[in-house]
């Protein structure tokens, strides 16, 4: 059997199955979330790559600086997965079976190298010995103790997961560009501030 969901009909997930009573747009909460995470893990970035060597009077400065936005980063999307477990949105209109997969997939892989990146780097500082002052404000405890074979692997992968995070935000701009100029579907419009209307 089907599941049906009380409501109006807005559209059917990728196995037919309709999608009833969900809200076809994100709402305010959500759309907040999705760019204020956008511009600090785009912060983060920057900092990451202008960061100057060890011995320059700013370094220890600008790497705190950058710790405390991944933090941030990590808190955020753990909080936007929450509301989107919470608040569903249904798929946009339009959308082929394959696109609705696909779309899925790279969202889920999005978010999941948003977690690891962020919580590789604190557990890499925390193992390198380097503990965490939140933009100066309380310092946050450091879970593992200063072991080097441990803070080379980890600086390793959370170095070496930016390019997954290039990859899939580079997905995720083009999926919307092609949506937005070349299909003309909308899709862009639901994550746009001035287009939302519900409460999600």
């Amino acid at each position: 059997m089907r599941p049906q969901f009380h409501g109006v009909n807005r559209g059917r997930n990728p196995d037919g199955w309709e999608m009833k009573g969900l809200s076809e747009r994100y709402g305010p909460a959500a759309i907040t979330m999705h760019w204020v995470v956008a511009i600090l893990l785009a912060a983060a970035l920057v900092l990451a790559w202008v960061l100057p060597r060890k011995s320059a009077p700013s370094y220890d400065a600008m790497l705190e600086l950058h710790k405390s936005v991944g933090m941030m980063v990590l808190a955020l999307v753990v909080l936007r997965l929450l509301w989107r477990l919470v608040n569903p949105v249904a798929p946009a209109a339009g959308l082929t079976p394959l696109e609705m997969r696909l779309s899925g997939l790279t969202h889920w892989a999005l978010y999941a190298v948003m977690l690891f990146i962020p919580l590789s780097g604190y557990l890499f500082a925390s193992a390198q010995g380097q503990p965490l002052d939140f933009l100066g404000l309380f310092p946050v405890a450091s879970p593992l103790a200063t072991n080097s074979s441990v803070s080379r692997p980890l600086e390793f992968l959370h170095k070496t997961g930016q390019y997954a995070i290039y990859g899939f935000v580079g997905l995720h701009v083009l999926a919307a560009l092609y949506h937005h100029f070349v299909k003309g579907d909308g899709v862009l419009h639901r994550m746009l501030p001035l287009r939302s209307a519900d409460s999600h």
